[in-house]
């Protein structure tokens, strides 16, 4: 699992909004890549490993 916080002030320059397209864009070409939030983190625990 890999986290990627970003603040606005510091992503929203020119140099590292291009730097952060570019990793998405390297991890979308590889397969088994999950891109999501944490909710849908949440979700997917629940459905495979919360006991009723």
């Amino acid at each position: 699992m890999m986290s990627i916080g970003l603040h606005g002030r510091i992503i929203g320059r020119p140099g590292r909004i291009g730097a952060l397209g570019r990793l998405l864009e390297h991890m979308q070409r590889h397969e088994g890549v999950w891109l999501c939030n944490r909710a849908a983190i949440a979700q997917h625990w629940i459905v495979h490993h919360a006991k009723s």
